[in-house]
């Protein structure tokens, strides 16, 4: 039987000084196309892994990393992306969540916060 860890609420992934942004709809392509998720609504995608909903988000951001809206919609680019994570995790599925977070990063030369939550 694995393992179940506490974890952080979400990983955070972003450019070093949240000045890069990324275009609503190139995040949507390749959320969709390559990491196979679904969305939900506008910046807004879930995809299963291992039997858990897991869902992420695009976000504007300021520079100092914090946010605030009302809505997503309209939002053109994004500077900041959160995966949320269920508040039990399995290292069965601690592996595919840091595989999502780690391509994502790669794909827009973003990084992974720190305090990621996952070991």
């Amino acid at each position: 039987m694995s393992e179940v860890k506490l974890m952080y609420d979400y990983i955070s992934i972003h450019s070093d000084d949240y000045t890069k942004k990324v275009k609503s709809k190139i995040l949507e392509q390749y959320l969709i196309s390559n990491l196979g998720f679904e969305k939900v609504s506008h910046l807004i995608y879930c995809t299963e892994l291992h039997g858990e909903r897991i869902r992420l988000r695009g976000i504007p951001a300021g520079l100092d990393g914090n946010y605030a809206y009302d809505t997503l919609e309209g939002i053109e680019e994004v500077n900041l992306i959160e995966i949320d994570l269920p508040s039990c995790i399995s290292n069965i599925l601690e592996h595919p969540i840091s595989n999502v977070a780690t391509a994502i990063s790669k794909e827009f030369s973003w990084i992974i916060d720190e305090d990621h939550g996952l070991n």
